[in-house]
């Protein structure tokens, strides 16, 4: 049973991603090519290892699919031509139709809820809210705030949209 889940699995990413995933060759340029990689538990090249020997939980359960940032670099120098984006993508979509969610949705929900509010996002209220929420990345997020501040990088003040009716409009479709 557990077979054909697994091969299930393998063809519906081949239908989201397109079969040229297929001709992978595992040169890893993709992962080479990623900037969040250092952050991934799985890098790209192995998230597609994964899909093509069909282990379905290892790959849905890998963090990796809600870090990619869409940047497009694995795509772009794929030698292949194959589109490892996809591939993120395809589990991601297939990950929310289970219901499985982020390792961190605390993180995602509160980011959310200051667009709502704000209209953009504070990183000095978002870090601080989230700290609360998660109180195991502190250390993460000290060293982070003492690396960006001498730079400027974190604003304090409370900014807010022009238009935040427009803002509420957008929220209000995507719920619809």
């Amino acid at each position: 049973m557990a077979v054909d889940n697994d091969r299930e699995f393998k063809k519906e990413v081949l239908r989201l991603a397109g079969p040229d995933v297929l001709t992978c060759m595992q040169c890893g340029t993709c992962s080479a090519s990623c900037p969040t990689a250092h952050l991934m538990d799985n890098s790209i090249r192995k998230l597609i290892k994964l899909v093509l020997e069909g282990k379905k939980e290892e790959a849905l359960r890998s963090n990796s699919v809600w870090l990619c940032t869409s940047c497009q670099l694995c795509t772009v120098r794929c030698p292949r031509g194959i589109r490892p984006k996809a591939v993120v993508g395809a589990l991601r979509e297939i990950c929310e139709r289970e219901g499985r969610r982020s390792n961190d949705q605390a993180y995602e929900d509160l980011f959310l809820q200051q667009i709502r509010d704000c209209g953009r996002v504070s990183e000095t209220k978002l870090s601080g809210e989230y700290l609360l929420a998660n109180p195991m990345s502190a250390v993460q997020a000290m060293e982070l705030g003492l690396e960006l501040a001498p730079r400027g990088k974190i604003s304090i003040e409370k900014e807010r949209v022009k238009r935040p009716g427009e803002v509420k409009k957008i929220f209000q479709e995507l719920s619809k």
